[in-house]
């Protein structure tokens, strides 16, 4: 069991990341194909209407994960009813999830105007904003109707296969979208090209777990039980605390930009946020995989176990946070400037607080990790609120009273970041999951961003031999790469969770994943 479950683990994983290596490509050459031919208010567009709709998704209210968990029991004892009783529940539920998302979408139609600075700066050849944020509307309430049973995929371990969907798509995407905007320069029909391949990315992921679980459609007029069902809304009702607080940091912190900064800061914004969120999409399709198996993993081990488990998976994740922060914060800028143009580059300032707030927010994936696999979602379901409280407290403080700009939101963030998340979460796993003391956490988050702090000073000192030109850019690369993984490497080269590491790397490059 615990051979199949390594196993199934590092395929996913591996699959995962290299599906993310070649999407992140396209992203780079369509995004730059984008700002060249349309520019940088379009960017904004995107931005802003992105966010709009990620604030409406809040009507999801964490039903995804509660869902997964739900699974893990049932699947691992194949019970094939249940499971088909818990999918048809979903399917019911997401439909009217999906329903209510367009309709409260078309309900803002008319206010679109309020959330955008100064409409001076749209472009004039733009087609009117309501068409345009229709066909936002329409691809984010379309995957709700066949995007379900992709949790059913990841919850038997089986994310290789939605990893290489998602592959196959974003390929055919992003060459149709570069296609669409070096011929045409239309917007609009890069928007349906993404709306069309959204349906056919659920679709043919729908189709395929159809084939692995034909038990589905024996089974598909089952209703769930109602124990289950109302497990099932305690858990929602807690995830929707959660919720709430990344509905807040990812999307009306941006929504703030777009109203009091303006839609060309917001365009800006939107290329660091892409870099940030490939590498946050990396970590999460890294780190996802293992979730399954962790939920296996906690349901038959012991406290000790888990919580040994924990700290190994902690340190990986510590080590990709630290490799991550170092790379992003030294290199995003010239490599915007390089890519993109300098007239796109923010100052060193923002960029540090951007990236560290990064690396503040992967830091939190073991515990995120760990609550969804022991379904720890009341305990946590407080602290989100308190979050969005403190987020928007402060960045209506810092952009209205002390009239700051962009750096508004980013340090709100931070401070939110700080001063809920960073020790709440892994208090609710060592109390509830572990049933020991956290102090240890904290001492080892200490330890890890100083070495951080080490390795970021030492990689910024070799970096400034270098210049801004391409030739410099790559050695600066290698410096940010190797830097890190030595200083890491003499912190912590004795240690369990690094040889437990270094054996994980050895089972990926020596073992037979399919």
């Amino acid at each position: 069991m615990t051979t199949n479950r390594t196993r199934n683990s590092i395929r996913n994983s591996v699959t995962a990341l290299f599906g993310q290596a070649v999407t992140i490509i396209l992203n780079f050459i369509v995004r730059t194909i984008f700002i060249k031919t349309l520019g940088i208010a379009y960017l904004g567009i995107n931005g802003l209407f992105t966010n709009i709709l990620s604030v409406l998704s809040f009507a999801e209210v964490g039903f995804g994960t509660a869902i997964i968990y739900a699974m893990y029991a049932p699947l691992a004892c194949r019970d094939e009813v249940k499971v088909s009783k818990l999918m048809n529940y979903y399917a019911k539920v997401y439909e009217i999830i999906g329903a209510f998302i367009f309709i409260l979408g078309l309900v803002l139609i008319p206010f679109l105007s309020f959330f955008i600075n100064d409409l001076s700066q749209l472009p004039q050849e733009l087609p009117p904003l309501w068409i345009v944020y229709l066909l936002y509307l329409f691809n984010t309430s379309l995957s709700y109707f066949f995007n379900y049973k992709r949790s059913l995929l990841i919850a038997s371990q089986n994310g290789h296969l939605d990893s290489l969907n998602q592959l196959y798509i974003n390929i055919v995407k992003g060459v149709l979208q570069i296609v669409t905007l070096l011929v045409f320069h239309s917007f609009l029909i890069f928007l349906i090209i993404q709306i069309l391949c959204t349906f056919l990315g659920n679709y043919l992921i729908s189709r395929k777990a159809d084939k692995l679980f034909p038990y589905l459609a024996v089974h598909k007029e089952k209703k769930i039980d109602k124990k289950d069902k109302d497990d099932l809304r305690k858990n929602v009702f807690a995830m929707a605390f959660s919720k709430l607080g990344s509905v807040v940091i990812t999307g009306v912190d941006d929504l703030l930009i777009s109203k009091f900064v303006g839609i060309i800061a917001m365009g800006i914004y939107s290329n660091y946020l892409l870099l940030t969120n490939t590498i946050r999409i990396v970590f999460i399709q890294m780190l996802l995989p293992i979730t399954a198996s962790v939920g296996n993993y906690v349901a038959e081990k012991t406290e000790d176990e888990s919580h040994s488990f924990f700290k190994k998976l902690f340190f990986i994740n510590a080590y990709f946070a630290i490799c991550c922060f170092i790379a992003l914060s030294t290199l995003v800028n010239p490599f915007i400037y390089l890519v993109w143009g300098k007239e796109y580059v923010f100052s060193a300032l923002i960029t540090f607080l951007i990236t560290f707030n990064f690396y503040l927010d992967r830091m939190r994936t073991t515990s995120q990790i760990f609550i969804d696999a022991k379904g720890l979602f009341r305990p946590i379901k407080w602290k989100s609120l308190f979050e969005a409280v403190i987020n928007l407290s402060f960045s209506f403080y810092f952009i209205l009273v002390s009239k700051w700009g962009i750096e508004s939101v980013i340090v709100a963030t931070m401070i939110s970041n700080i001063s809920t998340n960073i020790w709440w979460e892994p208090y609710v796993v060592f109390k509830y999951g572990f049933k020991r003391n956290v102090s240890t956490y904290y001492l080892a988050i200490i330890k890890y961003t100083a070495a951080l702090a080490i390795a970021y000073l030492i990689t910024r000192y070799v970096q400034s031999f270098f210049s801004v030109r391409f030739g410099g850019f790559v050695a600066k690369g290698a410096v940010s790469v190797i830097i890190p993984n030595i200083i890491l490497f003499v912190l912590f080269k004795n240690t369990v969770e690094f040889k437990y590491f270094k054996n994980l790397i050895q089972n990926i490059m020596n073992k037979k994943l399919w």
